[in-house]
């Protein structure tokens, strides 16, 4: 082999392997625990300020009170007054936020989708020009998820078999697939290093399950689709629908739920329908 070609075969080795490493690390880099979203050490204008999840927040949950330290660490003196205010859109402006019980505290209701940066400066009143740098708190409410489950049937084909036989496997067999998206747009806040989170950004857990006339869900698969299955069971006879629980790895409080549809632009909810073996007729003589 020429000193060329064996030059260009390591080179086209070595570009595979990083890309295949780059692949590899993009394909790691989904937010699945709420340390992915804390950045250097709590760096407000890159991430969340803790990563315990105290400041990740479900869409419907993300009603919460904070509270500033009330004695000044320099002087040891109580801090006679507080300014509690929030970050706008545009990163540069501030509005003020809802008072709390107590003047070192601020409430936040119903916070919406996306990030929020939240800021309080406090004054000790010995003197002028002696006022606190404002210390910044940064938190994410999770968008809300749209879940969308299909079968690969439609409504006139219908999901039904046999329990002499069991459900049907193969090409024949009933498929059910997600499409999960996000049902808000999240906010974003221009001029910080925060990121313009989307669904892909996310690990998503899911849970199939079957759901019974009563309402009593079995768990019947965890991926992001489901094949139904069911054994031969003679003389058996059940009618069923099948729904989907869909949360956020991160924070498993933040679940949705949907049930299947039939596929296309159907509405309607897969009901499976499983019958007996058709008893044997009888002839008479009329």
């Amino acid at each position: 082999m020429s000193t060329q070609l064996r030059n260009f075969t390591w080179t086209c080795l070595i570009f595979a392997g990083c890309f295949l490493m780059a692949n590899n690390a993009a394909a790691q880099t989904k937010i699945s625990t709420p340390a992915g979203l804390f950045k250097n050490g709590g760096n407000y204008l890159q991430g969340t300020s803790t990563d315990n999840g105290s400041t990740l927040f479900c869409t419907g949950s993300s009603t919460f009170t904070l509270a500033s330290t009330t004695t000044d660490p320099e002087n040891n003196l109580p801090y006679t007054n507080y300014t509690w205010e929030e970050m706008n859109t545009d990163g540069t402006t501030f509005q003020p936020m809802t008072a709390g019980s107590a003047p070192n505290k601020a409430n936040v209701t119903n916070a919406s989708p996306g990030w929020h940066i939240y800021r309080v400066s406090a004054t000790i009143g010995a003197a002028t020009g002696c006022e606190a740098d404002p210390t910044y708190f940064t938190v994410y409410v999770l968008p809300p998820l749209k879940v969308t489950p299909r079968v690969n049937k439609t409504d006139a084909e219908g999901v039904s078999y046999c329990s002499e036989n069991g459900a049907p496997t193969g090409p024949n067999a009933f498929v059910f697939t997600s499409v999960v998206a996000f049902d808000a747009t999240p906010r974003t806040i221009t001029g910080t290093q925060l990121p313009a989170l989307t669904i892909d950004d996310f690990e998503l857990q899911y849970s199939w399950s079957k759901v019974d006339a009563s309402s009593v869900k079995t768990t019947v698969g965890n991926a992001d689709s489901y094949t139904l299955t069911a054994a031969a069971n003679p003389g058996h006879a059940e009618t069923y629908s099948v729904a989907l629980d869909v949360n956020y790895a991160a924070k498993t409080a933040c679940t949705y739920t949907a049930p299947a549809l039939y596929s296309g632009t159907s509405t309607n909810t897969v009901v499976v329908k499983e019958y007996k073996k058709a008893g044997k007729p009888t002839i008479s003589i009329e």
